[in-house]
């Protein structure tokens, strides 16, 4: 018994000091590893800037000059891929660490000097952006807002035909039946005419502010919503225009 409990407290108290020793830091020196994977880095952030590139052309081939949502799209595009675009160029620098200098090669040189100029462009192009987006979020909302009042006037317009006919005199049946399309219930259909009438008009006044209600919110909405995403790719084109023209300036002191 006592040799069976010895078995299991060593068994434990193995498991328990591999299972330490699994997640203890490894020194690489002891072990049969060598190199330096670090140059890897750079290969992935030319193959980022290259691929950010391709859907730069894409997004700027989609783009639709005096068509408000278009153009705001466009920018917004701009800035999602942008953030692909600084996250390969400082794989990119990772090339011109100290330790890796050894490493440079002439060709890479040039490209930093031609990426210089190109991330000032795109520096300046995204200030130059900020108050597009101020200008066509005005714009497309305006365009919203004349397509809502649209929409509501015709709906008042319908109404008002409505009005119109119950006032120039309709049968019982035509009462009825116009009753029916504008959902009285069964109860209200076996009163009288003036009465039917009464219920016809205040089902309309109630549909008439309904209309407008329904009006009023449509644009609330609209004018939160194209805000809020605005509001995110100003703040994005303000952010990465000051980090191109930062990282222009840091090359520019190098090379």
């Amino acid at each position: 018994m006592y040799r069976i409990i010895e078995n299991i407290n060593f068994f434990f108290s193995s498991s328990v000091r591999n299972f330490i020793k699994f997640f203890d830091r490894v020194n690489l020196r002891e072990e049969s590893f060598s190199g330096d994977i670090t140059g890897l880095l750079p290969i992935i952030g030319y193959a980022l800037v290259i691929m950010s590139f391709i859907d730069f052309i894409s997004v700027a081939s989609q783009f639709q000059l005096q068509n408000f949502e278009s153009e705001l799209n466009s920018i917004s595009a701009f800035t999602e891929h942008s953030w692909i675009f600084l996250i390969g160029l400082g794989f990119i620098f990772t090339r011109y660490f100290i330790e890796n200098q050894y490493d440079i090669r002439y060709p890479e040189i040039i490209f930093q000097r031609i990426i210089r100029w190109v991330i000032l462009l795109m520096g300046v192009a995204f200030f130059l952006a900020i108050p597009l987006v101020f200008v066509n979020t005005g714009r497309l909302l305006k365009s919203v807002n004349n397509q809502i009042l649209e929409q509501q006037k015709g709906n008042l317009e319908q109404i008002a035909q409505i009005e119109k006919g119950l006032n120039s005199g309709l049968t019982t049946a035509q009462l009825k039946l116009l009753g029916r399309n504008i959902n009285l219930t069964p109860e209200e259909l076996k009163l009288s005419d003036p009465q039917i009438k009464d219920s016809i008009k205040r089902n309309l006044l109630i549909g008439k502010t309904r209309i407008n209600e329904g009006a009023n919110q449509a644009k609330r909405q609209q004018f939160r919503s194209r805000w809020r995403n605005s509001a995110r790719t100003i703040i994005a084109l303000f952010i990465l225009a000051f980090t191109f023209v930062i990282v222009w300036f840091k090359i520019g002191q190098v090379f």
